[in-house]
């Protein structure tokens, strides 16, 4: 069992070290990107539904 916990905390550490080496976004960082993720997904929201809307408009037709 001694061995298991010795895996375990040589684990945690190699977390915590790697943990360390981390680049956190500032915080006008993270709203800038967080405007950029809405941005698109609004971007792409209108996209399938203009597509799903015309291919509708098309299958209503030709059926």
């Amino acid at each position: 069992m001694g061995k298991i916990t010795g895996k375990i905390g040589r684990y945690y550490s190699d977390v915590v070290s790697e943990m360390r080496k981390v680049t956190w976004p500032t915080k006008d960082e993270t709203k800038d990107l967080t405007v950029v993720v809405l941005t698109v997904s609004g971007i792409l929201a209108l996209f399938t539904f203009v597509v799903d809307w015309v291919i509708n408009s098309v299958m209503g037709r030709l059926l």
